[in-house]
């Protein structure tokens, strides 16, 4: 359904895979101290590459939805970065956009 490719800061945390898959990213690092502040994020569409097709099972060229994202704690360092491709038959982006008084 997507690929998600997720970069951390060296030493920011000590990832095992069996407990991201169990926790999820954003619990791992709350666990470990990090408060999470603020994320700047990006979304897009475009057509899969011959790689992308093939790990999401969708033909070449199929619609794919895009998203970046920087995520910073509250010192206003970066924590993560990623860059993410979605199947567009299979997922959708929903926003709840908020006024700030």
């Amino acid at each position: 359904m997507a690929h998600l490719r997720n970069h951390l800061p060296t030493g920011l945390l000590d990832l095992d895979p069996a407990r991201l898959e169990a926790t999820g990213l954003y619990r791992l690092m709350r666990a470990a101290g990090l408060t999470l502040h603020s994320a700047r994020q990006s979304v897009g569409a475009r057509a899969a590459t011959a790689d992308e097709a093939e790990l999401l099972a969708e033909p070449m060229g199929a619609p794919l939805l895009t998203m970046r994202r920087t995520t910073f704690d509250d010192t206003g360092r970066a924590v993560e970065f990623g860059s993410h491709v979605y199947r567009a038959s299979r997922y959708s982006f929903e926003f709840q956009l908020l006024v700030r008084p």
